[in-house]
């Protein structure tokens, strides 16, 4: 009779729901009669499935993982609802991971350990659980938190490229109500050998002749992560399940924000001269009173290779789109999808790698082209090098000392958008602070060197 241990152990798998791959268990193929007869009876006697238990189920064994060699990155959440502000005034009633929407930037390298940590506090009124899709794990790892307890799983990030996190487990019929409410995150996994540099094709004309001319660019880049969600929400701010069933969105938000990455009045005096003229057609975060919540725009230089850790968290589909720019390179998982693109279509809990340059200097909207989605809250505005020529002023007022390829060097870009430096990242010239996050987290991004600028721009000298 012959018999191979792989049959066994799917065998195994089917009746006991255990999940088994190829990189698990070594398919070889035994002759029983060549076998010792020991040996068949310790196979009889365990089932069939000791043979594989050990091996498959020690990647998640954080004590083992912990000893394999493997680099362990440590990521700490608490999940807890708090009130947080919506455009108009209003507020929400939020569920967020520690604090913030969305919940902090998991970045490691393809292989890394990551030792997830749940926490959820003893005052919260409902449990939360946290689903990572970088993993590949038992489900029931996600299972929910009680209020008061903590849980904790190890994976390891096998796969590179952009992953969503989000509540889960909450006996799923709630699920919903918690990542519409705020509860998701994005996790970056750098390919193990780094990123690859970036090819961009150009035309030339040589004698009269015109003729591909291909530009390539270092791998390294100055890195954003923009996430796309709906809001579903009741006018007193809170989970309408109903609206979410018709697709009947309140909002659509990037980072958690409606119009979160527009000018502001200090954006409105530097290009007009007047902290009340408008330059965008929406600005609803205008006022230094604002704080962390005041809008804040994404700065670039020209020439310089950018790279977006796109995620579509919600349940509308993300048509994303560059107005002016091409997306040079879409990257999903570790294979690149497309170049030379104008948009490129994301559906609900998929992410992509954006590599792109601006050429020219000017002001840039990135848009979910879907135009109810544009005109309720997705779009986000890239300015490229000095395209308002406000470089002489800013220099003669003594705000920056001289010239500067983008404004980042002077007001720096926003933290919600700036992910953890990682393999082939450009750092930011500075960053400042701005996000959907609680008092809390705000005063934590302070402590950690990004710039409250509701404090600092007051006491900048006059630009005339």
């Amino acid at each position: 009779m012959l018999f191979t241990i792989t049959a066994v152990a799917v065998m195994g798998a089917t009746l006991f729901g255990s999940t088994y791959t190829q990189t698990q268990i070594g398919a070889q193929s035994l002759d029983a009669s060549k076998m010792d007869v020991n040996v068949l009876e310790q196979i009889h006697q365990m089932g069939g499935l000791q043979l594989v238990m050990p091996e498959a189920f020690a990647v998640t064994d954080c004590g083992a993982l912990a000893d394999s060699g493997r680099k362990v990155v440590e990521f700490n959440l608490t999940g807890e609802s708090v009130t947080l502000p919506i455009m108009g005034g209003k507020t929400y009633n939020a569920m967020t991971f520690s604090g913030q929407v969305p919940g902090p930037t998991l970045r490691v390298t393809q292989g890394d350990v990551v030792k997830m940590t749940l926490t959820i506090p003893a005052g919260e009124v409902t449990g939360h659980g946290n689903d990572m899709h970088a993993s590949q794990m038992s489900a029931g790892n996600f299972e929910s938190v009680n209020p008061g307890q903590t849980s904790q799983y190890c994976y390891i990030a096998q796969a590179a490229g952009t992953f969503k996190y989000h509540c889960s487990g909450v006996h799923l019929i709630g699920m919903d109500q918690h990542v519409l409410s705020g509860m998701y995150g994005i996790a970056i996994v750098d390919p193990i050998d780094g990123y690859n540099k970036l090819m961009v094709e150009k035309t030339s004309v040589n004698n009269g002749k015109v003729s591909l001319d291909r530009q390539f660019y270092d791998a390294d880049a100055l890195e954003f992560t923009l996430q796309y969600n709906q809001l579903y929400l009741t006018p007193e701010g809170n989970y309408d399940a109903g609206a979410m069933f018709q697709h009947h969105n309140t909002a659509t938000v990037v980072n958690g924000m409606q119009f979160g990455y527009v000018p502001n009045m200090v954006h409105n005096l530097l290009v007009k001269g007047d902290a009340n003229k408008n330059i965008f057609v929406a600005q609803p975060w205008n006022g230094l009173e604002l704080k962390q919540y005041q809008s804040q725009l994404l700065f670039v230089e020209n020439n310089q290779h950018v790279r977006l850790f796109v995620e579509n968290q919600g349940n509308e589909p993300v048509f994303f789109h560059i107005v002016g720019e091409i997306l040079d390179r879409v990257t999903q998982g570790n294979r690149v999808q497309s170049a030379a693109t104008e948009t490129w279509l994301l559906g609900g809990s998929q992410g992509m790698i954006v590599d792109l340059v601006f050429d020219e200097p000017g002001a840039y909207a990135a848009v979910n082209h879907d135009y109810a989605a544009i005109y309720t809250g997705a779009a986000t505005v890239f300015v490229a090098g000095d395209p308002f020529g406000l470089n002489p002023r800013l220099v003669n007022a003594g705000v920056i000392p001289a010239p500067v390829p983008s404004y980042a060097y002077a007001l720096g870009n926003p933290s919600d958008a700036v992910p953890p430096m990682g393999m082939n990242s450009i750092a930011h010239p500075a960053v400042n602070v701005h996000g959907l996050y609680t008092d809390d987290v705000a005063s934590a991004k302070i402590a950690s060197g990004a710039i409250p600028l509701w404090e600092v721009v007051p006491t900048l000298p006059p630009i005339p």
